[in-house]
């Protein structure tokens, strides 16, 4: 945290990357590590993101990254329509966690089946279990006590976080006369793709006989459960949610904290708000909210999620 960084320095990095900016004040300050607005340290690199935020530190600010719009006394500014990927790019590129740079290949403890395929630059954490016909792309990060198994194919520069499931049979039974329940046997696998993220203590079952499927850019809070012959289309978000068998989500769409019915179909840009229950399907670029999930109004796009 104690590394000194110059106003320069971080403007040479946001031209290396493309970002847009606009940068007034001193362009020669320094700042000796971050801190957010509320908590602000002094000689430290900080960052506002909403027009209705009007609170000052006492002390005085030495490097703002500010959203356009947002207003914020520093001796340096930062501004740019992207603040928030600007300020944790800059985070991560100038002061990476170690445990970052010190991960192993593969951690102690951790067993890798001798079918799985390992592409180049992946990191796999400690006591790990990973078997099955498993393919695993470049770049992708996989933490400690993770149980990948069956049939997995895992794209390239994917997080996967502690405490993960993905391949186990999902749930699944035959039922004779006398209610005496047989579990189904799972012939599918899961299928995930590049840039995916997926959260501590996430269950993705594999698909009855296709595959569960999770689409390119997807991202994952902690707690979620997606289960068997799910698909989740590109660039969709769900947060601590439970998605039961044959869920079907569009692209782009926005699940918070909320239980999905099973063959229910989430439309693309849809939004399913906090503590929902969806019980029938949900069209595109609606915003649903309740129990059961109810329409409130149109996705206008510039939901504040």
């Amino acid at each position: 945290m104690d590394r000194l960084i110059t106003v320069k320095q971080i403007i040479t990095y946001l031209d290396e990357k493309g970002f847009p900016y606009v940068v007034q004040g001193n362009s020669a300050e320094t700042v000796c590590g971050f801190s957010s607005l509320s908590r602000y340290r002094e000689g430290t690199i900080t960052w506002i993101n909403s027009p209705r935020k009007s609170f000052q530190p006492a002390v005085p600010v030495s490097v703002c990254i500010i959203q356009e719009g947002a207003d914020l006394c520093a001796a340096a500014r930062i501004i740019t329509p992207q603040s928030k990927a600007v300020f944790f790019s800059v985070l991560e590129h100038f002061w990476p966690d170690i445990y970052d740079n010190d991960m192993p290949d593969i951690g102690s403890g951790s067993v890798i089946g001798p079918n799985v395929h390992i592409g180049e630059n992946v990191k796999i954490g400690c006591n790990c279990s990973i078997s099955g016909n498993v393919t695993i792309g470049s770049g992708t990060v996989i933490a400690d006590n993770v149980v990948i198994r069956n049939r997995v194919t895992i794209g390239s520069n994917c997080v996967i976080q502690s405490l993960t499931v993905i391949g186990e049979d999902g749930y699944g039974y035959s039922e004779d006369d006398h209610h005496i329940k047989t579990m189904i046997k799972h012939f599918g696998g899961v299928s995930i793709g590049d840039n995916v993220f997926i959260g501590s203590h996430t269950n993705i079952a594999r698909g009855t006989i296709d595959d569960t499927v999770i689409e390119c850019g997807t991202k994952i809070a902690p707690s979620t459960h997606i289960g068997h012959n799910n698909y989740i289309g590109k660039n969709t978000s769900i947060i601590c949610s439970k998605l039961f068998g044959s869920v079907t989500v569009g692209e782009n769409a926005y699940i918070s904290a909320s239980t999905v019915r099973n063959q229910a179909k989430i439309g693309k840009d849809a939004i399913v708000g906090m503590g929902s229950v969806v019980t029938t399907d949900v069209e595109a670029n609606k915003i649903v909210v309740g129990v059961p999930a109810k329409v409130i109004r149109e996705n206008s796009g510039k939901e504040k999620l």
